[in-house]
């Protein structure tokens, strides 16, 4: 019996034991393709010498998949799913301990996550966009005027047997939107009601059951935009037109033009004098 005991409080004494504080995941910086910057915040509370030691053993790891394991809490991951979303410059950055308490054997943890979510490209087509991948999908819905739609199955967060999102009390979503945009839909709505159409700089959902989660804003574009557009395929289609086995002979082609152009205008010319 005495010995089972040892092996008991042994046990105790090795094991680590963490407690989600808060989770933030701030979605910013939408891009026309649908890709975003993503930024993460997981704080928890850390419980005895060993939780603290192994906490700082792992200060200058930035393997996700470390901490994952070494907390055993179910936030520490990526909260967009890496199935629908390709994730790059991805940077974690380990936190300090703070509030310290001797007496209870407590300290407070934070891992900062950064990254870019961008939607997943099919293989054959560089340009060309898997469906159903990325936080957004986008479309021209008129000229100048870009549509954009979550897509939910790009997030990764508890979710109902139906496939609903769960936030509790403690994890908060914030979606900051492109400058000027307009919200058409948002359900469920944050906890301040908005009229739509408005023009909002940013939504955060926290402690509900995002149930059929809808988000659709529109963005219209500036008319320098559209010309720079417009320009920039010119030089596009000229760079691929060179690039082709007929793009000498088709510069060629455009010089011999010119030049019986130019030669026929100073024929005329000279005609006339």
């Amino acid at each position: 019996m005495r010995k089972v005991l040892i092996l008991l409080l042994l046990f105790t004494m090795l094991h680590a034991e963490f407690l989600i504080e808060r989770v933030d995941v701030s979605i910013s910086d939408i891009k026309s393709d649908g890709s975003a910057n993503v930024h993460e915040s997981i704080k928890f509370i850390m419980y005895g010498d060993y939780s603290m030691s192994l906490y700082d053993s792992g200060i200058a790891s930035n393997d996700l998949s470390f901490w994952s394991t070494s907390t055993g809490l179910k936030d520490v991951k990526f909260h967009t799913n890496p199935a629908t979303v390709d994730i790059r410059d991805f940077r974690l950055r380990p936190q300090p301990r703070t509030k310290c308490n001797p007496i209870q054997g407590t300290c407070h943890g934070e891992l900062i996550l950064d990254y870019s979510a961008y939607p997943n490209y099919k293989a054959n087509a560089s340009s060309e966009i898997e469906p159903g991948t990325g936080l957004f999908t986008v479309e021209k819905y008129k000229p100048r005027t870009l549509r954009y739609t979550i897509n939910p199955a790009s997030l990764s967060f508890t979710t109902t047997p139906e496939g609903n999102i769960i936030l509790d009390d403690t994890v908060f979503l914030t979606i900051k939107l492109p400058a000027d945009s307009v919200l058409l839909d948002a359900n469920p709505q944050p906890s301040d009601s908005i009229e739509l159409p408005a023009y909002v700089d940013s939504l955060s959902w926290t402690d509900v059951v995002l149930v059929k989660f809808s988000l659709i804003f529109d963005v219209e574009e500036g008319i320098d935009k559209e010309v720079s557009d417009f320009f920039g395929s010119i030089i596009t289609s000229v760079s691929n037109t060179l690039g082709s086995p007929h793009g000498i002979a088709v510069v060629v082609l455009i010089i011999i033009l010119i030049g019986s152009y130019a030669y026929i205008l100073m024929s005329r010319r000279r005609g006339e004098d």
